[in-house]
């Protein structure tokens, strides 16, 4: 008995967990979507390769497990180059497959040939191509081993045309004979975790920064179990923003550019800080040489080559997250900590009378809304620019995986394909994508994707009729100077929105009770435009170039 690349493929996909691919077909992808007619893994046809990156994405964010996107050679292969980016800098485990070219034909410039394995070289964990059919099983098993080995990210699989159609007898497939895995050390670690412990155990202003690593590791409830008996205070990376139940008392917000005052004043006067998960990316430190200027830092990360990456690090211990705080969490005392946690709700009750709906003026208030009118575990999806610090700052995650949002790359257009991808991976889920018009307009055609498969995701639209956040750096730090940040009103995003088969409505931010009732009720996709004056910013913000403790609080500052 034969079977075909393409069949060796889709069995090894099935035999590893895989329900769902993202893609759009290409001719040198028709082996495979010929063999998904009849197969148990569902193909959703999205109406652009960049969406298929990153609805698998936001597949693999709400759900823990892979994501898996597929598209044809040439700029089907290049289109996806954005979403595998986000993933990589994200962390975020995705297998990308890509058709290609028949080996006979490779390097030389045959129709749709790209060197995408060249391509895509910095943003993935590892590319693979498959030259003989007898390769294919053992590819998908070593892709899918090291898409989620140590830090997960992005793997890579270009598949010849040939490759896929040709057969291989029974018996001649090759399966991937795994390498004994090494220790990553955190048994030989124990003298400097329980360093570690001891300058917890003795600091009097502790803070714990959590980092997205902590999600990736499902280490929530271990770092809930540490905060609560050590009684410490925690702020959060972006990426770390749902970690932690957010009303459990310590939380203090996330950190960094657009951060709270609150979370980026008591970073400062900390004396001890344990990093977990996290790399100290300039959005969190600003100017790294101002940064936590009294404090001893120790760091917890499995990846060695972000531990000190950014910031200096006096207690650094490479491992598993959640294996490491289980054996921290015994050493870890129960002091009191009256004094600093006092000084902490002071400044609390300080920064709270300054700040409006947390600095979000309008837009944090009707967030607040929209969380009070859906189901406790909604997830919601962002995407980037204003509409992004809105929502990290104002949406309160009670579970882990419960708000998606592009850190690293800061990718607009992520938040509606990466709903569709959070939606159906975890379909007993509600989920919002809140976008800004810009980041909406860029991936605007996956509507079509929504209407037809009757995915009903939320979408929030804010409407400023400008890219918000450079308006808003080209206001405080250009003198006012705009330039090429005005969108306009001239489409009619609720127009287009019915025109692609979705229910929508348009609300005014000061008076949106009524959409979002409707929005909330409906069992179906609905999208609600949210109009919002262009002037109506987030605050505090950190300069570029400047110190964490040097944020703004307006135009006066």
């Amino acid at each position: 008995m034969k079977k075909s690349g393409a069949e060796i493929l889709l069995e090894a996909l099935s035999d590893s967990g895989v329900d769902t691919i993202f893609g759009y077909p290409g001719a040198n992808t028709l082996p495979i979507h010929d063999g998904l007619r009849s197969g148990p893994i569902r193909h959703y046809l999205m109406r652009h390769e960049q969406a298929a990156a990153h609805a698998a994405d936001g597949y693999a964010r709400a759900t823990g497990k892979v994501g898996v996107c597929l598209a044809t050679s040439g700029p089907g292969a290049t289109n996806l180059v954005t979403g595998i980016a986000t993933a990589y800098m994200d962390s975020s485990p995705i297998i990308a497959l890509t058709g290609q070219v028949t080996t006979t034909l490779l390097g030389s410039d045959a129709f749709q040939e790209t060197d995408i394995i060249g391509i895509t070289l910095p943003i993935t964990k590892h590319s693979f191509l498959v030259r003989d059919v007898r390769d294919m099983k053992s590819t998908i098993q070593e892709a899918f081993k090291l898409t989620t080995c140590s830090r997960p990210g992005p793997v890579l699989v270009d598949l010849p045309r040939n490759v896929l159609a040709s057969s291989c007898p029974a018996g001649e497939e090759r399966t991937y004979q795994s390498t004994p895995k090494v220790s990553n050390g955190i048994g030989d670690k124990d003298d400097q975790l329980h360093k570690i412990a001891r300058a917890l155990n003795q600091a009097e202003r502790p803070v714990i920064i959590i980092g997205g690593g902590v999600k990736l590791s499902n280490a929530c409830r271990e770092i809930t179990d540490l905060i609560e008996k050590g009684r410490i205070p925690f702020v959060n990376t972006m990426m770390g923003v749902g970690s932690v139940h957010a009303a459990n008392g310590y939380n203090l917000g996330f950190i960094g550019t657009h951060g709270f005052e609150l979370s980026n004043r008591v970073v400062h006067q900390a004396d001890f800080i344990l990093a977990i998960g996290t790399r100290f990316s300039d959005r969190s430190t600003s100017n790294v040489d101002a940064f936590a200027p009294l404090a001893t830092i120790a760091q917890i990360d499995i990846d060695p080559t972000s531990v000190g990456k950014n910031i200096k690090t006096d207690l650094p211990l490479i491992g598993d997250i959640r294996k490491t705080l289980k054996k921290l969490i015994p050493l870890v005392e129960t002091p009191d900590r009256i004094e600093w946690l006092s000084r902490i709700k002071k400044e609390q009750e300080t920064t709270e009378k300054r700040n409006c709906y947390k600095g979000c003026g309008e837009p944090g208030r009707f967030i607040g809304m929209v969380q009070e009118a859906m189901p406790e575990e909604t997830t919601a999806v962002t995407d980037v620019g204003l509409n992004q610090i809105w929502a990290v700052r104002s949406w309160l995650p009670k579970t882990p995986r419960s708000l998606l949002t592009s850190g690293g790359m800061g990718t607009m257009g992520f938040s509606v394909p990466a709903a569709i991808g959070a939606k159906i991976g975890v379909p007993e889920r509600e989920v919002v994508a809140f976008s800004g018009d810009g980041g909406f307009f860029m991936n605007i055609q996956e509507l079509a994707t929504i209407s037809y498969y009757n995915i009903p995701v939320k979408i929030i639209v804010f409407n400023n009729s400008h890219l918000g956040m450079i308006r808003q750096i080209q206001d405080l730090f250009y003198d006012s100077r705009l330039s090429s940040c005005e969108l306009g009103n001239h489409a009619d995003i609720v127009a287009i929105a019915k025109g692609f088969g979705l229910q929508a409505e348009r609300v005014a931010v000061e008076k949106p009770e009524e959409g979002i009732d409707k929005m909330a009720a409906s069992k179906g996709p609905f999208l609600l435009e949210v109009m919002v004056d262009p002037e109506n910013y987030v605050y505090p913000i950190i300069p570029p170039g400047r110190s964490n403790m040097e944020m703004i609080f307006g135009r006066s500052d």
